[in-house]
């Protein structure tokens, strides 16, 4: 595979430069950002991986009347045969975790924190096929590996998302595009949150890799910090030894205070703290990964890398380096950390004894497999 290493900006951009003008921004057409793409997978390798039984496609089929409907996998080649129309796509999600050599792909994006990145997806249409408009809430890079989409956004200050009523996909009710570009294979449209967007394949064989980025519900982080917080407080009571004479019922304001002071209490977080929370949070994996089972001899002998479901990060503070890795905590050196985040295969001889120990505790988590597999 010819694995591209970085991103081809335009004149005058780099990675920092992007983030700083573009990300979460404004949106950015990179013509040709990989020079002579060529797509390692096939559409009927894509289609195939969409049996496959662990495996979370969808399909978008477009009746007459012009209604998007949606279809969720793994199918069968029967569901398949019956497509003879050119109205619809199939899109499969994770394809780097279940084909693990795609994921030197997403190299090119790593100067944004890998946690940050979710999935490569990756779509394949006829021509004429599309999923219909719609917005994506998180950043999303649309890189075209074969064929040619074309992709239309709207731009605008403040867009209608009005959404099709009574449909079972969120597509928008009333998109009018400000901008269209035809993207050919290495071609890439990054697209910050919320920023409508209409893909139509113009070509036959059109397949779009998606590189989508990690955006949690604001709700959902905080509800996920009240709980990791709850549980230091876990058998702590409500107290109020310095209780005076009150109107029955009444919640006066040496109450309110008393509640103050303990909401105070529970959120003021050390660093190292709050470096926890986070850490667990963020890679607390979406799917339970597979625990296979090996001898002592062959976790020492063995060289692993990580496991293409786990999710990893790590947080330096003063000369400790602690990894989280699947929400478990633990504390290694930082070259360790950096390995493994960078997902470089290592086996126990290149580490010294506590690093041993984790790389072991990791085996028998299952977070690493052998580097072969």
């Amino acid at each position: 595979m010819n694995v591209p290493t970085n991103v081809n900006w335009p004149d005058g951009l780099d990675d920092q430069r992007f983030l700083s003008e573009y990300w979460q921004k404004k949106p950015l057409l990179i013509r040709q950002a990989f020079t002579n793409f060529e797509t390692p997978i096939s559409a009927d390798e894509l289609a195939g991986l969409s049996l496959e039984e662990d495996s979370t496609p969808r399909l978008i089929t477009c009746d007459e009347h012009g209604h998007y409907h949606l279809e969720s996998g793994p199918f069968d080649e029967a569901r398949f045969a019956l497509l003879t129309d050119n109205n619809w796509s199939l899109l499969v999600t994770d394809v780097e975790k279940h084909l693990p050599e795609l994921g030197e792909y997403l190299r090119p994006f790593q100067f944004i924190p890998n946690w940050r990145i979710d999935d490569l997806m990756i779509s394949y249409a006829p021509r004429g096929a599309s999923v219909g408009a719609h917005v994506d809430e998180y950043d999303v890079f649309l890189l075209q590996a074969s064929g040619t989409r074309q992709w239309m956004i709207d731009s605008s200050h403040a867009p209608d998302v009005t959404l099709v009523a009574d449909a079972n996909l969120k597509l928008l009710a009333n998109f009018i595009a400000t901008e269209s570009y035809d993207l050919e294979p290495g071609d890439m449209l990054y697209l910050p949150p919320g920023m409508p967007h209409h893909g139509i394949a113009v070509s036959d064989n059109c397949t779009t890799w998606s590189v989508g980025f990690r955006a949690p519900m604001v709700s959902d982080i905080i509800h996920s910090f009240a709980e990791m917080i709850a549980d230091k407080f876990e058998n702590q009571r409500y107290c109020d030894p310095h209780l005076k004479v009150c109107e029955p019922g009444e919640l006066d304001e040496q109450s309110l205070m008393a509640f103050k002071t303990l909401w105070e209490q529970a959120t003021q977080l050390a660093d190292s703290e709050l470096a926890n929370i986070a850490g667990r949070l963020l890679t607390t994996p979406a799917i339970d990964v597979e625990r296979e089972q090996f001898s002592q001899q062959q976790k020492l002998n063995m060289s692993w890398r990580k496991h293409s479901f786990s999710r990893f990060a790590y947080y330096k503070h003063g000369n400790t380096t602690t990894l989280y890795v699947d929400a478990e905590v633990l504390v290694c050196s930082d070259k360790l950390a950096k390995a493994l985040c960078n997902n470089q295969s290592l086996s126990a001889d290149e580490l010294n004894a506590d690093d041993t120990k984790v790389l072991l505790n990791l085996v028998e988590l299952g977070c690493l497999v052998p580097e072969d597999t």
